[in-house]
């Protein structure tokens, strides 16, 4: 799913987002913040 989701993001050009999150997944810091806290830093990025 988060591959699709990376893809998606690209397709949107939703570059800052994607990076954001594509760093998320490889540091594992995802699973440290909520739900609402990954949004908004996604947003942050964007």
């Amino acid at each position: 799913m988060n591959t699709d989701t990376l893809e998606k993001m690209k397709q949107m050009r939703l570059l800052g987002m994607y990076r954001a999150f594509r760093t998320s997944l490889e540091t594992a810091k995802h699973e440290q913040i909520t739900a609402d806290e990954m949004t908004a830093l996604l947003i942050a990025s964007e």
